[in-house]
């Protein structure tokens, strides 16, 4: 086998990986938006292929992050033929200072459907409980108090 050549039990399947990512919050819309092509350019300039996005939103963090209580947050999915390429992307990213936190993971494959890590949260439903009903004695006694408030005013 010459140099260059893969032997014949390499696998040519790709591979799909999601790529998280929290940027610094103190940083512009603009510069959010630049932060984040570079990074999907790191991913393609690598051999990836972008197969989904989620464009940066700020959001409370559950924890600090350098001092941070809130970041931008997105992530995409990619396909990667040359696993190897992996280290050059995160070398890259390392080296940004505003990508406070990232994580590089491999997205199983289950029947071919990509099943998205993160998903949107569902906004919350408060229902208040009806007001408890008060006897006439207790209405008459409370009343009695707030006369004796407002007389006091």
């Amino acid at each position: 086998m010459s140099v260059g050549e893969r032997p014949a039990s390499y696998n040519m399947k790709q591979v799909i990986y999601e790529l998280a990512f929290h940027l610094n919050p103190d940083l512009e819309e603009s510069q959010v938006q630049q932060i984040a092509q570079n990074i999907e350019s790191y991913v393609t300039s690598a051999g990836g292929v972008i197969s989904f996005k989620k464009e940066p939103e700020k959001m409370r963090l559950s924890y600090p992050i350098n001092h941070k209580k809130q970041a931008y947050f997105g992530y995409f999915h990619f396909n990667l033929e040359v696993p190897e390429n992996l280290a050059g992307i995160e070398e890259q990213i390392r080296h940004n200072n505003d990508i406070l936190r990232y994580l590089v993971v491999k997205v199983p494959a289950d029947s071919g459907k990509v099943k998205f890590r993160f998903k949107p949260q569902k906004p919350r439903v408060v229902t208040e409980k009806p007001a408890e009903k008060k006897t006439p004695e207790e209405t008459k006694e409370l009343d009695k108090q707030l006369e004796g408030i407002l007389e006091n005013l």
